[in-house]
Formats: structure tokens, C-alpha cells, sequence
């Protein structure tokens, strides 16, 4: 027998498989940098030597307002790493912490956040600073009129009133956008279910697929909200698969998103030779599988390594339920045309 351990919630799951019908695993490159990646002198230099000439000091003015968006899906370790040298930063500067807001949010969720709120509660140097959630169920949005798709842009209004606009995520291979970044933290992160909703009705328009940035309508509309909303400064941690830090980025959040994917280099891809009567994959653990709307974007790449008509095994937790209440019914649709058309109306 072949013993392997699957990432599933915040811990695995084991599974056996007979030697004469196993194949292999399949997990994307580790990078040897990686493990050795020191964050409080990476994050100082990266402030320091920002992305873009766009340096915090020269934002800071006297009585300014700070607010700091987070992307509440990504590694809560990370998470709290970054607001912790950007507030400490910003102190430095003179700018209260009262005058400082968190924003923890992913307009996809119904509990935005996750672990990382608890880990920022634990932290002496945040305890002082206004923390906030967003999730599918808040209010207090404003609106910015709707992109040239036809999005609402409705986003939290604690970060459009404030005069310093930051934003706190990582960059990994996404189903939607191709790859997150620090711009994620704005849609989906602090942005209204509606907001979301719309934009990822785009997915029908071209063909989206796991890093494909080219011609995606998702991501062009999200990049056309964050325009119209602002971000005056990013930071953007490139992670591996598991969310270990491979680098980080400082400063503009298109240039530090680019630079963020270019860091990733091969890590998110995989070759295979053969294909797979039964494949079992894992979703990727909490930062993937919190709901069964976010953790089914995995079958399209065990889809890639299964045969036509073979089976496919999802390993995923899904805490926080389906995630997407129409999700009852459109399990019933077989028809592909058929789901666009009550997905899309």
C-alpha cells in the first residue's frame, strides 16, 4: 500500500492506495528560497526600496487617515507579519493608531477573516488599532457608479474615506483572476456580494482558467474596480502551494503584483505523462477549501490528469458550507447552457 497525507481544512486527511494501482502524486516545485525567506528584514527592505517609487513616507501627512484592507484568505501568519511592519511604520511617522482602520474582508464569505483575526487580537502592537470584517452579509458600502462590464462598484466606505488607501495580499495561481494579489483584498475582499457576484459572471465571456491573465474578463474587470477605488500602496507576499513565502513586494500594486507572478517562476506547474482512472485530489487545505464554491475550482485541474469517463475524489472540508446559496438548485443542471443561462440573469 502507497500512504499519502492530503491538505484538508487546517490539518490532512489520509489516504491508502494499493501499490499496483497507484500512479504517483502530483504537488507543484517547492522553491529551494522559500524556506529560507526572512520576513521582518524582507518587508523592511521592501518598504524601504519600494516598487514604483510609491514610498509610505512620502504619503503620510499630518492628521491623515490610514485604512488597511486585507485579503482575508491568505496565510494568517503572513497576514499579520505585514500588518505589523506597516503599522509600525506608519507610528513612526506620527499617524495615531486611532486613526488607523483593518479591514479583514473576502466578499465571497459568509465569516470574513478567518484565523487571521484571531491571530491579530493575539498581537500586543495591533491591539490599540479598529478591526473590521467584511463579508457577504455587511452593509455601509458606497457606490462608484459600474465598470464598462457592467459590475456595480460598491466597496466599504472606511477605506474610500480614508486619504491613505493600503492593501495587504498574496500572490498564488487563482481560478478567476489567474493569480491573486494584494488587489484581491478590494474585490473580492472589502467589495459587496453584489460586486463580486457580477464580476464573476464574466467567467462565461472567455475561457478562465488557473494562470491565465491574457484576455480574462474577470480579471480585467476587477483591475478596472480597484482603478476606479484606489490602492496608494501594496503589499504583495508570493507564496508556494502550501503558503509558504517564497518573496515579498513592496510599493505599486500592479507593478509588485507582476513582479510577485515573476518571483512564483514554475512553482504552480505540473507535467504528467499519464492520465488517471481515479483521481484524488485535495482542494489545498483552509486558505482553499472553506466552502464547496471556492474548493470545486480544483476539478478543472484534476480534470487535466483523470480520463474521459474516470472519477474524480474532491477532498475538501467546506467549514462554512456551500458557499453560494444557489448552489441547491444549479447542482440539478446538466446542461452547460442551462447553468450559464440561470447563472448569468
Amino acid at each position: 500500500m502507497v500512504d499519502c497525507w492530503l491538505p484538508y481544512g487546517d490539518t490532512e486527511i489520509y489516504v491508502s492506495v494499493r501499490l499496483e494501482d497507484y500512479i504517483g502524486t502530483l504537488r507543484s516545485e517547492k522553491k529551494p528560497t522559500a524556506e529560507s525567506i526572512i520576513l521582518e528584514n524582507d518587508m523592511q527592505t521592501a518598504l524601504d526600496d519600494p516598487v514604483g517609487n510609491i514610498s509610505i513616507n512620502e504619503l503620510v501627512t499630518p492628521d491623515c487617515k490610514v485604512t488597511i484592507a486585507v485579503d482575508g484568505t491568505m496565510n494568517p501568519a503572513l497576514a499579520v507579519e505585514g500588518l505589523k511592519i506597516i503599522t509600525s511604520r506608519l507610528v513612526d511617522l506620527i499617524v495615531p493608531r486611532d486613526r488607523i482602520t483593518i479591514i479583514l474582508g473576502n466578499g465571497e464569505r459568509e465569516d470574513s477573516g478567518g484565523k487571521i483575526l484571531p491571530t491579530i487580537r493575539e498581537e500586543p502592537g495591533l491591539k490599540q488599532i479598529r478591526i473590521l470584517n467584511n463579508n457577504k452579509t455587511s452593509s455601509n458600502y458606497s457606490e462608484l457608479g459600474e465598470t464598462l462590464r457592467g459590475t456595480p462598484i460598491r466597496v466599504r466606505n472606511e477605506y474610500l474615506e480614508a486619504s491613505i488607501k493600503i492593501a495587504i495580499g498574496q500572490t498564488h495561481i487563482d481560478p478567476h483572476t489567474g493569480f491573486k494579489g494584494a488587489f484581491s483584498a478590494i474585490i473580492p475582499g472589502i467589495s459587496a456580494h453584489k460586486t463580486v457576484e457580477s464580476n464573476r459572471k464574466n467567467y462565461f465571456k472567455e475561457e478562465i482558467q488557473f494562470g491565465k491573465i491574457e484576455n480574462n474578463p474577470i480579471k480585467e474587470d476587477a483591475l478596472e474596480i480597484v482603478e476606479k477605488v484606489g490602492i496608494d500602496f501594496a503589499l504583495n507576499f508570493a507564496v508556494d502551494y502550501d503558503g509558504t513565502p517564497i518573496s515579498v513586494r513592496a510599493g505599486s500594486h500592479e507593478e509588485t503584483w507582476g513582479k510577485s507572478i515573476n518571483d512564483l517562476g514554475a512553482t504552480y506547474e505540473i507535467k504528467t505523462s499519464e492520465s488517471a482512472d481515479i483521481t484524488i485530489i485535495s482542494a489545498g487545505g483552509i486558505s482553499h477549501d472553506f466552502n464547496l464554491y471556492r474548493a470545486l475550482c480544483s476539478l478543472e485541474n484534476a480534470s487535466k490528469v483523470t480520463k474521459r469517463n474516470g472519477t474524480i475524489i474532491l477532498a475538501a472540508e467546506c467549514s462554512e458550507g456551500l458557499g453560494a446559496e444557489a448552489f441547491t438548485t444549479l447542482s440539478r443542471v446538466r446542461e452547460l447552457s442551462e447553468f450559464e443561462r440561470r447563472f448569468t440573469y
